[in-house]
């Protein structure tokens, strides 16, 4: 009531502007009751405040914007890093992937070069195609997330293949070596220099002319020509050999076992570890002999058989 008694109050009061202008002219009067007059000066105090309060809030948010700003600037700076890394990582990983291949292709050819099977293993994932890791972008949208994403799951599978390739090339190595070993053990070495005068199989025998069987072929040449060991292995037998002369037997392993007969003389002994290659005897004609040559067999898991389809050229 009291609040109520006041601006009625208020309300009936006046005030009064005078406007005296300098060059004499008449005066003027307003009048304008005292509420409007409180009431423009509440008015005038709210729209201050608020002009303060706008002004405060407009600085921090102008604030708040420029750091923003920069950090987005920032962001955009990483972002654009992190793309040409993306970009060198997708180079990188093609050439790696091409690389495995070019391995795959070198160990088949490994592989044939020592008689081993050809590997056919494909991959467990789909393979890194060279487009699928081509190019990069500066600002990283939605597509480009899902780039990313097949990115890692293209290192995954190239991690994945390196370590299949590293497994397969470890298995490479030892069967690499055990096969090296069959190759040196194997008697595929031509054993002297000289003319194939009689061949494996049946034959006209020189002494009898009666059908006979030869288990072995003759090489001739003068007398002195250097035998050489077929494959790598152990002398299990060197001296004189009834109608075969003097005789070299080497035991290569694998089951395979080469006789040199014939000779004129032995220049390994019993026990001997020989390579290929190695002289072991010198061409003679000794025992059942017609002339100067290398009466020369291949046993192969206790069975003679054709040298000719084992020696190499």
């Amino acid at each position: 009531m009291n609040l109520y008694k006041k601006l009625k109050d208020l309300h009936k009061e006046h005030m009064t502007f005078m406007i005296v202008p300098h060059s004499g002219s008449n005066v003027r009067q307003f009048r304008l009751k005292k509420i409007f007059y409180y009431l423009f000066l509440w008015i005038s105090g709210v729209l201050c405040a608020l002009t303060v309060v706008l002004t405060v809030s407009l600085i921090q948010l102008n604030h708040q914007l420029d750091v923003k700003l920069n950090d987005l600037e920032k962001l955009e700076s990483i972002n654009k890093d992190q793309s040409l890394e993306i970009a060198e990582l997708k180079n990188k990983t093609s050439f790696v992937n091409e690389k495995l291949s070019i391995l795959n292709e070198l160990e088949n050819q490994v592989r044939n070069m020592v008689g081993l099977k050809t590997t056919n293993q494909q991959s467990l994932k789909k393979p890194i195609s060279r487009s699928a890791l081509r190019g990069a972008a500066v600002v990283k949208t939605e597509s480009e997330s899902n780039n990313d994403s097949l990115d890692i799951e293209s290192l995954e599978v190239l991690a994945a293949e390196m370590d299949e390739k590293m497994e397969n090339l470890n298995i490479l190595i030892d069967d690499v070596s055990d096969q090296l070993k069959v190759l040196a053990a194997k008697p595929d070495k031509m054993p002297t220099e000289g003319r194939i005068t009689s061949t494996f199989g049946y034959r006209k025998s020189p002494f009898n002319g009666r059908k006979e069987f030869h288990s072995g072929i003759d090489i001739a040449n003068k007398q002195g020509t250097q035998i050489l060991a077929a494959g790598s292995g152990i002398v299990t037998f060197s001296g004189w050999n009834a109608g075969y002369g003097k005789t070299v037997i080497i035991s290569h392993g694998h089951g395979y076992r080469s006789v040199y007969a014939h000779n004129k003389e032995n220049l390994v002994e019993v026990g001997q570890r020989v390579q290929k290659g190695d002289v072991i005897a010198k061409m003679g004609s000794t025992g059942r002999s017609t002339g100067s040559h290398l009466h020369f067999e291949i046993h192969y898991n206790g069975e003679q058989i054709n040298p000719e389809k084992i020696l190499k050229p």
